[in-house]
């Protein structure tokens, strides 16, 4: 009988999963978060897309009453720097802060997209609310080491009707891993402003989710018998990718990638931890960007090994041999790769800390190419798995 390895990822994960849920989950049903950076027109309809800015669209007169937390709701104020709204953690920890305004657009089914910008202090929690009535469950950002990078939340299947009032809550919330005085630092749930996308006419059962599976595509780079296997965790927003392969080697590479096509500019961040399913324990995963499937193929790639070691490895063109730029931190992570025009920038930490980064030019990868997750067992007859988490991607 062929043996289920993802129930073997699961029983080896169950821990770090518990512990992972209880970070990012805490009581709520949390959407998948695929990072875009998004502009902002206020009260532009553009065919079947309005927008809402936080600060010029929004009221801060401060809303009467308890915040389903049963504390009294706290002022939001505007931070300029940001071109954002953000709550009082100063004086309101854990309160619930609210913003009111009007919707201008033409009634119907709409995607709700609220552009939040991360901290690391710890994600608040964010709903929006339609006459008064939430479009959804509250949702998180997933905990990153970037602060005030732009994201986003969704909320798909929205009727608004017109002259909706449109208000938006967050809260004030610690993590309780960045010291401050005799405590912990507070995040203030800053957000700059809402997203309204028309769906199809006559939908109106749209369920409050988006589809989490954003990298789909899964196959092998070079010639591993063992075929590639992906799965996604929605409770957890966990991807388990299962693979062979020999690894990024000299001239010719083989392993598994689940991946998107990219043609433009992206950050593309996440958390990786290798299984160590391999009994020689060579396996190594993470992320990389990559000109083609070809074994040959030019690529930069952050690697985590089973050991903890992380690192920087790149090949400038089809055929040349690998090179490497090794990382001082060991135990990383969390794992980030940029391209800003024309740049790769691949950057390592362990979570709350800063970055440490390295930017490579490679000419070949400036235009379409295939972004996404990969692991190797470093071996062409074992397995090796990795789970892959806290994702923030964008494409600019």
């Amino acid at each position: 009988m062929k043996k289920d390895y993802f129930v073997v990822v699961s029983e080896k994960l169950l821990p770090w999963l518990t512990y992972l849920e209880i970070i990012i989950m805490k009581k709520t049903a949390i959407l998948i978060c695929v990072m875009i950076i998004s502009g902002f027109t206020t009260f532009s309809q553009k065919t079947d897309i309005f927008t809402m800015d936080a600060v010029t669209d929004f009221s801060l007169t401060l809303r009467e009453g308890k915040a389903p937390n049963r504390l009294p709701y706290n002022p939001f104020h505007i931070e300029k720097e940001w071109k954002a709204l953000a709550g009082d953690d100063l004086n309101f920890a854990f309160h619930m802060a609210s913003a009111e305004g009007l919707f201008k657009g033409k009634p119907g089914i709409y995607t709700i997209t609220l552009n939040t910008l991360t901290e690391r202090d710890g994600e608040c929690a964010y709903n929006v609310y339609v006459n008064d009535k939430a479009v959804g469950f509250c949702q998180k950002n997933p905990p990153t080491n970037e602060f005030c990078a732009p994201a986003m939340l969704q909320w798909t299947g929205v009727e608004i009707p017109a002259n909706a009032r449109i208000r938006v809550e967050s809260n004030s919330y610690s993590n309780l891993r960045r010291p401050e005085m005799n405590f912990f630092e507070y995040a203030r749930g800053r957000w700059t402003g809402v997203v309204f996308k028309a769906e199809n006419p006559g939908i109106t059962n749209v369920p409050n989710t988006q589809n989490p599976q954003y990298f789909s595509k899964c196959i092998n780079v070079g010639n591993s018998p063992i075929k590639p296997e992906m799965k996604y965790h929605e409770p957890a927003q966990v991807y388990f990718l299962v693979a062979g392969g020999s690894g990024l080697k000299a001239r010719q590479d083989g392993f598994g990638i689940l991946y998107k096509p990219i043609s433009v500019d992206f950050t593309l961040e996440t958390s990786v931890k290798v299984i160590g399913l391999s009994d020689a324990g060579s396996g190594c995963a993470g992320i990389m960007l990559r000109q083609s499937s070809s074994p040959g193929s030019a690529f930069i790639a952050c690697m985590v090994q089973n050991d903890g070691v992380v690192k920087l490895q790149y090949r400038p063109s089809e055929g040349e041999l690998t090179k490497e730029i090794p990382f001082k931190i060991d135990g990383a992570d969390m794992i980030q790769i940029e391209r800003k025009q024309g740049s790769c920038i691949v950057s390592v930490a362990k979570f709350g800390e800063t970055y440490e980064r390295n930017t490579v030019e490679i000419p070949v990868l400036k235009g379409a190419s295939m972004i996404g997750f990969f692991v190797f067992s470093g071996s062409e007859k074992e397995k090796e798995a990795a789970a892959f988490s806290n994702l923030r991607f964008f494409e600019n």
